[in-house]
């Protein structure tokens, strides 16, 4: 498990489903937290709970959204932006979420980059390559 804190944070019920998603293949994540922003919820009634969940300033953290420029987004940046051992990498999926929890023991800008990656590397056009093998 690594040494660090990894929230979730997204649009109603992914943060929540990826989370879930994360736990069926590696089992439980007592280190990932999921904070969905609801659809009554204000910008600064989710700034808290993100907050909340986010631990002590000095703790290491790394913050996963769904959209660059979303609300959550928004918020987690200007949480990351006080916190000197805070991370955050926009555009999560599932595989970078597993990567995150289960084989990073530091948290660094190394290993953002490989985060990072690793989400690049999960996306594929399926049907071409199924093009591609039946001529």
């Amino acid at each position: 498990m690594p040494a660090f804190r990894i929230v979730v944070a997204a649009h109603g019920e992914l943060a929540s489903g990826l989370v879930a998603g994360a736990r069926l293949i590696c089992g439980e994540l007592h280190h990932v937290q999921a904070i969905g922003l609801q659809p009554d919820e204000s910008p600064e009634g989710y700034a808290e709970r993100l907050a909340a969940a986010c631990g002590e300033p000095g703790e290491p953290l790394l913050v996963l959204t769904d959209l660059v420029g979303g609300t959550p987004h928004n918020v987690a940046f200007a949480l990351v932006r006080r916190r000197a051992s805070a991370f955050l990498v926009s555009g999560v999926n599932l595989a970078v979420l597993i990567e995150a929890a289960t084989s990073m023991d530091a948290l660094d800008d190394d290993a953002v980059e490989r985060l990072v990656a690793a989400g690049r590397a999960a996306l594929s056009d399926a049907a071409s390559l199924v093009a591609s093998r039946n001529p």
